[in-house]
């Protein structure tokens, strides 16, 4: 049982952190595959109160499959917003508020079905409570090994349950907010926003990027499309690219899938499209963060801003160059009939 604790205590579970809709994990080894939906699930209630929701799961493998229903806690590693999942620990009676309908079941192939989680929250609870259902397979394997296939071909689905209390503190502060570069030659421009829960519930901020050139707006990004949040005490970073631009770098993909250099960050290419070259981005850029969280009473307002400079400096040499050449062909062309005209003059 230790080594399955630490096998679950280590998972990562690459369902894109909790910002994405739509929750899928696979095990190519196992022919397990799952999708569940939606992803993440946000409740709330008052303590001493049932509340109910309903999400679906299907089966994506070719045959049929016996599951059983998990329950985990989760919280957040790093600041991508991707979450560990952890195991029951002592303390955590909420996992005991818990029921699932069914718990376990049959799920054929291509077929969606239905499972409702029932939450009785009692009148002494408040705050907040992170829960990761998970879907395996009813029957365990019987060796370690085949456990740990298990454990990894599992999907989950995050469920943060807000039970309000007088004792909660909503606050976010915006930490900082930078571009990736101070230079680039062409876009992409990837804007970070970083924010800080200092209190003690899960946020979610929104909000806008305003890039401006001078006094104009060139573009409008949005902050947490998703609606991810942020959980109580820790960090999170949200990113926006600007990729309104000509040329523009953009992620080389074979069979759909991206290609990374050695250093494991993604290969690029620059991308020509001539419909686009009004959208030739050249000089210093500014861009306004305006991020809002709302604190139970009022949305709360926050900004900062930083600035990058866009050279495309290989264009501009490129250009340059030509320039000289017919500057210097005119000049020679002009020479040459100057010279000939004179000459036929002395004739």
């Amino acid at each position: 049982m230790g080594s399955r604790k630490n096998i679950l205590a280590s998972l990562l579970v690459l369902i894109g952190g909790l910002i994405m809709p739509l929750a899928h994990a696979s095990a190519a080894n196992t022919g397990f595959n799952l999708t569940t939906t939606p992803s993440p699930i946000s409740l709330t209630t008052a303590p001493g109160t049932t509340i109910t929701s309903e999400f679906r799961v299907v089966n994506n493998s070719i045959q049929p499959e016996r599951l059983k229903v998990g329950l985990m806690k989760f919280r957040a590693t790093g600041e991508t917003g991707r979450p560990n999942l952890y195991e029951r620990g002592l303390g955590d009676d909420y996992f005991d508020w818990v029921k699932f309908t069914p718990s376990t079941f049959d799920a054929p192939s291509g077929q969606w079905v239905k499972i409702k989680m029932t939450i009785t929250v009692p009148s002494t609870a408040g705050l907040g409570y992170y829960y990761a259902v998970t879907f395996q397979r009813a029957n365990n394997p019987g060796t370690a090994a085949d456990q740990s296939a298990s454990v990894i071909g599992a999907s989950a689905t995050l469920v943060l349950l807000d039970v309000k209390s007088p004792n909660q503190h909503p606050e976010l502060q915006l930490a900082n907010f930078t571009s990736d570069h101070h230079l680039y030659q062409y876009l992409p421009s990837t804007l970070s926003v970083r924010v800080h829960n200092t209190g003690n519930i899960h946020l979610h901020p929104a909000g806008n990027i305003f890039i401006k050139q001078g006094s104009k707006t060139v573009a409008t990004l949005d902050i947490n499309p998703y609606q991810g949040n942020v959980l109580p005490k820790s960090y999170r970073i949200f990113t926006a690219d600007w990729r309104d631009g000509f040329p523009i770098y953009q992620d080389k993909q074979i069979d759909g899938k991206p290609v990374l250099t050695k250093s494991g960050k993604p290969d690029r290419s620059l991308h020509w499209d001539l419909t686009r070259v009004t959208k030739l981005r050249i000089g210093r850029y500014t861009a306004q963060a305006l991020v809002v969280y709302n604190d139970g009473v009022r949305d709360v307002p926050m900004e900062a801003t930083t600035s990058f400079w866009v050279i495309p400096w290989t264009l501009i040499m490129i250009v340059l160059a030509t320039g000289l050449l017919v500057v210097a062909g005119a000049w020679f062309i002009a020479h040459h009939l100057f010279k000939s005209t004179k000459y036929k003059q002395r004739l």
